[in-house]
């Protein structure tokens, strides 16, 4: 069936503008720089990575709020530590335009946002689309989108969630040797290379570990030098060598697995957005509280999945057994591993739909020639400009994908 629209053929496409929590008030003692970074063509982290290179400062030094598509001209803030304004302002990096720096007395932390505001060119939308597109904007403006974790989250054909259970369930060697298979192509030798060494090198070989560094990825750089300074024949002492944040990120890729499927059965059973008795719905007092008939959901409250984490709040009644059952086939319980790839992860409850703001349709141009010279080419094709806002947390692709099945619809 032919596509009813393409979108993200260029980086221009697909434009980003974060929404940051911001302190108020500019601090003029404060030690800590938050500014403002446009990209283009590159991911959040490798974006941070490159501003620290330039000040000469480690990559974790520069934080961000969220990652954002790398495939996109992306607005976002980041900050850092110790570093005048006008060293910021000075660096010229390929891809990258810093604005905006403001003083203030403490760090950017990650997921420290209100949401996105998107602009994206619909390329090559049919005809008979567009009247379905507005009649998409109109109903997700009033029920919201479900609150899915897009395909991107999982990486290049699910990779990522393979990376996800090695990391939990392990082994240890499978999720280092996954880490490595990951990297550029040029890499993937060194990493075995290293893996060797930690299963069966010998002590020589160990002690000279470090010589790899150049040549891996950058998760596996600590593991070298862990592995030299120890000289242990301890894998899994090595797997908690891998950096904090890059072990929970693929953490974060099993509970988004866990809640997807959750999700995806209430719309199957259509009580996606139906608090049932039993779900775990945010109340009043900002915190969530059971459905009942004696507590029933306020107006508008949304029910809840689960991010799983050892000892998350379950739902109850069918609710739950909907969560126990998702846990169990990623073969999780409730309280089971307890510390997954040796983090001690907070559990949270996540939303099961979402409010999409301000939704707006445009014409970009008369649309005439979609077909790029292909005579055989439909010529009544047009490109639309798509705007609207999403709370932190929530994908672009999902408004998408909802729009191509409205247009994909027989009815």
């Amino acid at each position: 069936m032919e596509e009813p629209f393409r979108y993200r053929e260029r980086p221009e496409d697909f434009i980003v503008e974060e929404l940051v929590a911001e302190p108020e008030a500019e601090r003029a003692d404060g030690t800590h720089i938050w500014f403002t970074v446009e990209k283009r063509d590159l991911s959040t982290p490798a974006a941070a990575r490159r501003i620290a290179k330039a000040l000469g400062r480690r990559g974790t030094d520069v934080s961000f709020a969220g990652r954002k598509d790398a495939v996109a001209i992306t607005r976002q803030r980041m900050s850092v530590e110790h570093v005048e304004p006008g060293e910021l302002m000075g660096l010229e990096l390929d891809g990258l335009l810093i604005s905006a720096p403001r003083r203030h007395q403490r760090k950017l932390r990650l997921g420290e946002l209100r949401g996105n505001r998107f602009e994206l060119v619909l390329r090559g939308v049919a005809p008979g689309c567009v009247p379905r597109l507005a009649a998409g904007l109109e109903r997700m403006a009033a029920e919201g989108v479900a609150n899915l974790y897009g395909e991107q989250r999982f990486g290049p054909d699910g990779a990522g969630l393979e990376i996800a259970r090695l990391l939990v369930f392990g082994p240890a060697e499978g999720y280092l040797e996954a880490l490595g298979r990951a990297g550029r192509p040029e890499q993937v030798q060194p990493a075995l290379e290293l893996l060797r060494r930690a299963v069966s090198g010998t002590s020589g070989e160990r002690r000279r570990a470090v010589e790899l560094c150049p040549d891996l990825p950058l998760d596996l750089v600590p593991v070298a030098k862990q592995l030299a300074r120890r000289r242990t024949e301890d894998v899994e002492e090595l797997l908690a060598a891998v950096p904090r944040v890059s072990r929970s990120f693929h953490l974060a890729i099993l509970q988004a697995k866990v809640f997807n499927d959750v999700l995806a059965r209430r719309i199957r059973e259509g009580t996606s957005a139906q608090a049932l008795e039993g779900d775990l719905v945010l109340r009043e007092d900002g915190r969530h509280g059971y459905v009942s008939p004696e507590r029933p959901a306020p107006a508008g409250a949304m029910p809840s999945g689960p991010m799983w984490a050892p000892g998350l709040r379950l739902a109850e009644g069918g609710p739950g057994e909907i969560e126990r059952a998702a846990f169990e086939a990623e073969g999780l319980s409730p309280d089971h591993p307890e510390r997954p790839g040796g983090l001690s992860p907070r559990g949270s409850r996540r939303e099961l739909r979402v409010p999409v703001s301000e939704p707006v349709l445009d014409g970009v141009d008369d649309g005439v020639d979609d077909g790029a010279g292909d005579a055989e080419a439909p010529v009544d094709r047009r490109d639309v400009l798509l705007r609207f806002g999403l709370p932190s947390g929530a994908y672009a692709t999902v408004v998408l994908d909802e729009l191509r099945a409205a247009c994909l619809d027989p009815r």
